[in-house]
C-alpha cells in the first residue's frame, strides 16, 4: 500500500517529542526542498514499518486487505439508504407516530 492510498482512509494522530536540534534540522531541510513535515514523517514510518514486517516475517497483505474491506461511513449511510427504500417500497401499512408512542405509554401503565 503506498502513501497516496494511505491518504483515503482515516487517520490517526501521531505525538512525536525530537531534541529541539534535530527538529530544528528535519524543518529547515523541509523547508528548503519545498516539503511538508507530516509528509516526510509519513513516508518515514510507511518505509520503516515495512522493514520491520519484513524483519518479524509478517505479511502486510492480509492487513491491507482487512483495511480495503473496512466499512466506510459514507458505505454504511448507503447501505441505511438502500434499507430505507427497501422498507418503504413494500408499502407496509403504518400508523401515527404520535399515537403509537401514546400506546406505548399506555402499555406501560398496564400492569
Amino acid at each position: 500500500m503506498g502513501y497516496e492510498s494511505l491518504k483515503q482512509e482515516p487517520t490517526k494522530r501521531l505525538s512525536l517529542n525530537l531534541p529541539e536540534s534535530l527538529h530544528t534540522r528535519f524543518k529547515t531541510a523541509c523547508s528548503a526542498t519545498n516539503r511538508k513535515m507530516g509528509n516526510e514523517i509519513q513516508r518515514f514510518v510507511e518505509r520503516r514499518t515495512e522493514e520491520i514486517e519484513r524483519e518479524a516475517g509478517l505479511d502486510a497483505s492480509p492487513w491491507a486487505e482487512q483495511v480495503a474491506r473496512r466499512n466506510r461511513p459514507w458505505e454504511r449511510a448507503a447501505r441505511r439508504s438502500k434499507a430505507v427504500a427497501r422498507a418503504l417500497a413494500c408499502n407496509h401499512p403504518t400508523g401515527d407516530i404520535g399515537e403509537m408512542l401514546g400506546d406505548i405509554e399506555r402499555g406501560r401503565d398496564i400492569r
